[in-house]
């Protein structure tokens, strides 16, 4: 990819900032009051009646569908206009861009251009170009921006039944950034804490020697500690989003059929998290130990069952994919076969792995003289914890729509 500033004979930057929806409105037009109610009949009415429209987002459908298409002004949302706005822009003007075979050109605009934080927002790249060359493979990318291109003259040059492209798509480096943890988090004292030992069997002095009292309960290891359950994996992030473009041709020659591809779709989503493996069970403590007396020999205490492993933590669940916005083209009367689409869905993130469950504790050592007298009904080291559950895979969103208007 060549840096723009060696492919641009003549050129004009400038930063703005829009105020209102209405100057929104009035800057990105003027767009012919035909081809905003086509807008609104191909597009915009479907998705202001969807269920998209009663989430956080519905309030930017509307104003775009009034700014671009033939909605009706979203006085409702006047509050929400004023998080939104004023809206940052970047205005480029190219005289002659020349693009060459296989040669990329990413004109996308970044946050760290402006000269003001522009809060996370989304940016508005507004490109006139009024000569663009295009060669067999030759490729315009614009990534994370709402995109109003005006070409006043695209020209085919040397691209016979090859294509060029123009590329829009989303963005995580254009876009607030994104992060995705899919490595198991790792949690400190989880594991179960050890057993303590049996109390020492009591001693007595008798005439005749040393006599020890028979083992009690306190004489048996304690159990070990549970493990903790692990953690459980964070969600993926959302794939960032496809923005409204809105390409605009004054003229196209040069370009046979399907000679001029736009390539359209918006991020996947980021995998999920990997679930925390539980902890360890303690280790069991271990039995006071018996001792051979004159009176005979006393029996040693049990030891301790080992504590129970801790269940893994549940995998994440994947994110979404980006969600898209569709693409204007407002070309000449029978220009519309120059074009030749390819969008894709935006695939949900997969989800995080479960966790493995912790170890179970090994058992306390008998303590010595030990006899089982059957009293034991269970195994004494602690069960393993349970794995834990994998993530679902997040939601694939729909490839966006490319609209095509023939103007008169």
């Amino acid at each position: 990819m060549q840096d723009q500033t060696n492919l641009i004979t003549s050129d004009t930057v400038s930063y703005l900032r829009i105020q209102t929806v209405e100057e929104a409105k009035h800057f990105f037009g003027p767009v012919a009051a035909a081809e905003r109610v086509w807008r609104s009949a191909v597009y915009f009415d479907a998705l202001l009646n969807s269920p998209r429209s009663r989430l956080g987002i519905g309030d930017h459908d509307r104003a775009e569908a009034y700014i671009f298409g033939n909605g009706v002004f979203p006085g409702k949302d006047h509050a929400a206009h004023r998080s939104h706005f004023p809206v940052s822009v970047k205005v480029m003007t190219i005289d002659e861009l020349f693009i060459a075979p296989f040669e990329v050109v990413d004109l996308s605009a970044h946050a760290d251009e402006f000269p003001w934080n522009t809060g996370g927002a989304e940016i508005y790249l507004h490109l006139t170009i009024n000569r663009l060359v295009l060669h067999a493979q030759s490729k315009l990318v614009v990534k994370g921006n709402v995109f109003i291109l005006n070409c006043l003259k695209a020209t085919g040059a040397n691209i016979g039944d090859n294509h060029a492209v123009i590329e829009l798509g989303a963005s995580s480096l254009v876009q607030p950034s994104i992060a995705s943890r899919t490595m198991p988090m790792k949690q400190l004292n989880n594991n179960g804490h050890d057993g303590a030992a049996g109390e020492p069997l009591k001693q007595h002095s008798t005439p005749l020697g040393i006599r020890v009292s028979e083992a009690s309960a306190a004489s048996t290891g304690q159990k070990g500690g549970d493990g903790s359950k692990g953690a459980d994996g964070s969600t993926g992030a959302n794939g960032a989003m496809l923005f409204l473009s809105d390409l605009r041709f004054g003229e196209l020659e040069g370009f046979q059929k399907q000679g001029l591809k736009i390539r359209a779709g918006a991020a996947p989503g980021f995998p999920g998290a990997v679930g925390g493996e539980g902890g360890a069970g303690g280790r069991g403590g271990n039995g006071a130990a018996g001792s051979v007396t004159p009176f005979g020999i006393t029996k040693g205490a049990a030891g301790g069952f080992g504590g129970s492993g801790g269940n893994g933590g549940n995998g994440g669940r994947g994110g979404n994919g980006g969600l898209t916005c569709d693409v204007f083209v407002s070309v000449p009367h029978q220009k519309s076969v120059v074009f030749a689409i390819e969008t894709y869905a935006s695939p949900g993130g997969k989800g995080g792995d479960g966790g493995k469950g912790g170890q179970g504790g090994a058992a306390g050592i008998h303590g010595k003289f030990y006899e089982d007298d059957g009293s034991l009904t269970a195994s004494l080291t602690g069960s393993a914890g349970a794995n834990g559950l994998n993530g679902a895979d997040g939601k694939t969103r729909n490839a966006p729509n490319v609209h095509i208007y023939e103007r008169p």
